[in-house]
């Protein structure tokens, strides 16, 4: 499974959230679906209801998710002594902020 978020807006009428889900203390602006799987954890599925600051946090979440997935497939080339320097690339091209070797990407996740 790959690492997803999904937000939608929600029915006023039908669905009446009091507290974002996630913070427990602002209004919630959107309903979401948080799905992530890692090799070495066991996979993370929530749903609910979030405020603006918490999608964006979720977000962010995603993106190391992501990141981390990068890292752990190009640690994985390497061990198999592939080339992984356009893998490295395209990696930094896309995630600028995390890191510049899977190595430091891993620890920052650990």
């Amino acid at each position: 499974m790959k690492p997803s978020i999904f937000f939608s807006a929600f029915e006023p009428l039908h669905e009446v959230p009091e507290v974002c889900d996630v913070c427990k203390l602002n209004p919630p602006a959107l309903s979401y679906e948080f799905e992530t799987a890692l090799e070495a954890r066991e996979p993370e599925e929530r749903k609910g209801f979030c405020c603006r600051w918490c999608a964006a946090e979720l977000l962010h979440k995603l993106e190391r998710a992501g990141a981390r997935r990068w890292a752990e497939e190009e640690a994985a080339l390497k061990v198999d002594e592939f080339d992984v320097t356009d893998f490295r690339e395209r990696r930094l091209a896309a995630l600028p902020s995390h890191g510049n070797s899977s190595e430091c990407s891993l620890q920052k996740s650990r």
